[in-house]
């Protein structure tokens, strides 16, 4: 492609098309003695200029392929490489003729494009987190080009320099350090730290640094609300650049002078990546692997809860649990560390979504993080001798309220167990969160669960470091398989076989109800279901709980296979089976097709037994 016309479409969020820099970089050493045309919305143009990536822009004025198409025609371009992923950018450089035509094959397009690539999917459906510096840098190496040096790099007109001494010159003579705080986001509000947070943080700030705080936001009516009622909430005057507007070039220049950038997962986040400023990132509903750049001056927060990472603009839960998550004081001291901080990444401890009842014991004990829970020695282990290795059981009890406790912790899951219940559960999830997840459709569906105390959750750049799960005991409560109720025991009176069926009769339901959540359980034996003295059925070890994309049907037969094989036949007569059955599926009698599932079944309760016995677990 050496002395070709190269035509190179960039992404039109400002974020992105920082991200980008790397792979622009990278194609423009590759290919110096060709003339590079950068193809971009206006405001892409301003956050990248100036650079020594292209000789030429051209700014998009229309989003008509068509009207794009007979732009890009004048310049006879032998090679089109797309960083915008759209359907119409492809089309637009088709109908351009343009011979060569490089980009990623998704919304359809693949059939526009004569070279491809195609972006790593998961099993379940949906694009793998992947770091979109990695993403761009994979066309710029299949161009040939060295794409070692991830490094984002933005560089600031001297104009613009000059512009800010006149414009805001209390950042220049600050006395202090200077803090810019980003709190809005393009993306949408599930994005935003709450506002009362970033007003308390920036009075923290002024108090104990006597730092010069700038808010920095857009255009935008909603972020200018948000920067104008931080400032009302300080006790302390801030820099709001709402009512102070400055270009791109001038947003640059000041970011430059920041000696601390704390920002939502945004656009500006990367500027001050770009400008090598320290930065403290908050996250919330987005996963950070998407905008990983391994910059070692900059701490993460990530509020990981059970409904994230959910990629969703707004937050559709109760409350906004995972901004939330992040509280001031994680802040201050990320701002501590930051000034010795080498590529940190300190997930949230969801310790701070303890039930409210046990916030105080908890911190009576120590129990106050992620690390406070792993180094915890306390109670009885219930290790046996099939636990994995990464795993440990521990049964602890607390005063006040009085309650017994069952903590599971992971520690370095191998990686096949994480991707595997990443399948099973269609999403990144750590082992933890497992355990507690489906508790809330649960409850919703009438499905009894333990109690969840509290849960946390550790990850690297993509795969979960350790996470840990407590719940409570289940009050007077006992497993199925170790203790039934009084009236299966002794004679069968006409008083004690009424109770039976009906014990029996509300057992179907149970498990139906179950069904008809989608779930299903790797383990549903009498082990895994508890009874307590008010008649209440609970359904335990949530980690086997699972909702499978394909083969629903045959996990469904285990289920009741695991049901039949684990009720004991000293109790449970044929006769008891098909009753359960009958209520189950709410039957006078058997259908043709009821006989072909109980064949289904019977035949994998038979290869349960034959499995047990070939293990000396049966006889």
């Amino acid at each position: 492609m050496q002395n070709k016309n190269i035509l190179v479409w960039l992404p039109s969020p400002m974020g992105d098309a920082i991200l980008c820099t790397p792979a622009l970089r990278a194609i423009r050493e590759r290919f110096k003695s060709s003339t590079i045309h950068f193809f971009a919305r206006p405001i892409v143009r301003d956050i990248l200029s100036p650079n020594s990536f292209n000789d030429i822009w051209l700014d998009q004025q229309s989003r008509n392929p068509f009207a794009i198409a007979s732009t890009l025609k004048k310049h006879d371009f032998t090679h089109a490489i797309l960083f915008k992923n759209s359907f119409a950018s492809a089309l637009s450089v088709f109908l351009a003729k343009i011979p060569v035509r490089i980009g990623y094959s998704r919304e359809g397009r693949g059939f526009l494009l004569t070279d491809k690539f195609y972006p790593a999917k998961l099993t379940e459906g949906g694009f793998q987190p992947t770091s979109m510096v990695d993403y761009y840098l994979t066309i710029a190496n299949w161009l040939g080009a060295n794409t070692t040096d991830r490094k984002l790099q933005l560089l600031i007109d001297q104009q613009s320099q000059e512009n800010i001494k006149t414009k805001l010159p209390e950042i220049i003579s600050s006395p202090g350090p200077v803090v810019i705080l980003v709190p809005g986001g393009a993306f949408g509000p599930s994005k935003c730290w709450p506002i009362e947070r970033f007003a308390q943080t920036a009075d923290w700030l002024i108090d104990n640094f006597n730092a010069t705080v700038v808010i920095s936001v857009s255009s935008d009516d909603a972020e200018k609300k948000i920067a104008k009622e931080i400032c009302q909430l300080c006790k302390h005057v801030l820099i709001n650049l709402a009512e102070k507007p400055v270009s791109l070039g001038e947003l640059k220049a000041v970011f430059s002078k920041a000696d601390l950038v704390i920002t939502n997962d945004t656009g500006p986040r990367h500027i001050a990546i770009a400008l090598e400023r320290k930065v403290i990132s908050l996250f919330g509903p987005n996963d950070p692997a998407w905008t990983n750049t391994d910059y070692e001056n900059e701490i993460k927060l990530i509020g990981d809860v059970p409904c994230g990472p959910c990629d969703k603009p707004k937050c559709t839960e109760e409350k906004h649990f995972c901004m939330e998550a992040i509280t001031v004081d994680m802040v201050r001291e990320a701002v501590e560390k930051s000034r010795c901080s080498t590529s940190i990444q300190y997930p949230v401890s969801s310790l701070d979504f303890i039930n409210s009842d046990y916030k105080k014991i908890f911190a009576k004990s120590g129990l106050t993080s992620i690390e406070d829970v792993f180094s915890f020695s306390g109670g009885e282990n219930l290790a046996k001798s099939n636990l994995a290795s990464f795993r440990s059981r521990t049964q602890f009890d607390i005063s006040s309220p009085p309650t017994t406790l069952f903590l599971k912790r992971y520690n370095k899951p191998p990686i096949p167990v994480q991707l595997k219940n990443w399948l099973s559960h269609r999403k990144r999830i750590s082992c933890g969160l497992c355990d507690v997840e489906p508790v809330k459709q649960l409850a919703a569906a009438g499905i009894n669960t333990p109690k969840t105390i509290c849960f946390g959750q550790q990850w690297g750049v993509l795969f979960e470091k350790r996470s840990f799960s407590i719940t409570a005991k289940i009050p007077d409560a006992e497993s199925l398989e170790k203790k039934l109720p009084d009236y299966f025991n002794g004679i069968p009176t006409a008083e004690k076989v009424e109770l039976r069926k009906d014990f029996i009769a509300r057992l179907a339901g149970f498990v139906k109800k179950f069904h008809e959540t989608g779930y299903r359980h790797r383990d549903l034996y009498f082990s895994h279901i508890f009874y307590n003295s008010s008649g209440q059925f609970y359904l335990i070890d949530l980690a086997r709980v699972f909702k499978p994309r394909v083969f629903s049907e045959r996990f469904r037969i285990k289920d009741i296979a695991q049901l039949f094989y684990s009720a004991p036949g000293k109790y449970f007569s044929h006769t008891d089976r098909l009753r359960f059955y009958l209520a189950l599926y709410e039957r006078k009698k058997l259908t043709k097709k009821d006989k072909a599932f109980i064949k289904k079944v019977v035949k994998k309760t038979k290869r349960m037994a034959r499995h047990d016995i070939k293990h000396g677990r049966g006889d």
